[in-house]
């Protein structure tokens, strides 16, 4: 054998091993492991059930005491909430009423638009509908909305260039957006239920499809005739100014 060769040594036991084996050997560890996490996860669920069904005075107690708690706490942010004026929509005046919003609540949802043409005014119309009714659905959220083009400054720091857009903030810094009606369905007849779905995605709202009930409408899509493709509403003058900041921390 030439000494710049080398012999290659299989570990012991692999040498007559085929594909076919290995395969095999590797789909027995799976289930194997499959088996202990199925039998871990059924032992926990049956000491879960075994202490329910043991619980005394005193386990009920607590319980019921740590409830009275939850209740009492959520009671005092609910009325907090309700001075804020969470649980309506409202028109906020200007940039200064905006960054006042956004400071002293923990999420805001604010729609910008527009109404200096037809089209503009039966969009901004449409989400005030769904606005609405989400704002009493959701108080743990202050709903409110801003003509764009009476706060140019405002919509230019936050790159507001496609209306109608719906802003989210949360602890003041902007962390979702909602352009046009694309995220939508590409419909103007979107139902409450699929905007309350979105706007649940990042956390904007609490809502969780698995056990939220769903708002009662007939349907989540319904393409519109007059907008069949999808396509952006409309662009704002302000698309034309530019902003190198990405202005994600809104405080001024």
């Amino acid at each position: 054998m030439s000494e710049y060769m080398r012999e290659v040594h299989l570990p012991p036991g692999q040498g007559g091993m085929s594909q076919e084996q290995k395969l095999q050997q590797v789909q027995a560890k799976v289930v194997s492991q499959m088996m202990r996490a199925v039998k871990d996860t059924e032992k926990a669920i049956d000491k879960e059930i075994h202490d329910l069904e043991n619980l005394n005075k005193g386990d009920l107690e607590i319980i019921r005491r740590k409830r009275m708690v939850q209740l009492k706490k959520k009671a005092g942010k609910m009325a907090e909430w309700r001075q804020k004026g969470h649980g309506t929509y409202s028109e906020i005046a200007d940039q200064k009423q905006w960054f006042d919003e956004v400071k002293t609540n923990e999420r805001t949802i604010c729609l910008f638009y527009r109404q200096t043409t037809n089209a503009s005014d039966k969009y901004t119309q449409i989400l005030d509908k769904h606005m609405q009714v989400l704002s009493q659905k959701h108080m743990e959220t202050r709903f409110i909305k801003i003509n764009a083009e009476k706060s140019p400054f405002l919509a230019q720091r936050l790159n507001i260039v496609l209306l109608p857009t719906i802003l989210c903030t949360k602890n003041n810094y902007t962390h979702d957006r909602i352009e046009g009606f694309d995220p939508l369905g590409g419909t103007e007849n979107f139902s409450t239920q699929t905007l309350r779905a979105r706007l649940g995605k990042k956390g904007s709202i609490d809502y969780d499809p698995l056990v939220d009930k769903p708002l009662a409408q007939k349907e989540l899509y319904n393409t519109a005739k007059t907008n069949k493709t999808g396509a952006a509403i409309y662009q704002s003058k302000l698309a034309q100014l530019k902003d190198d900041d990405d202005w994600d921390d809104i405080s001024d």
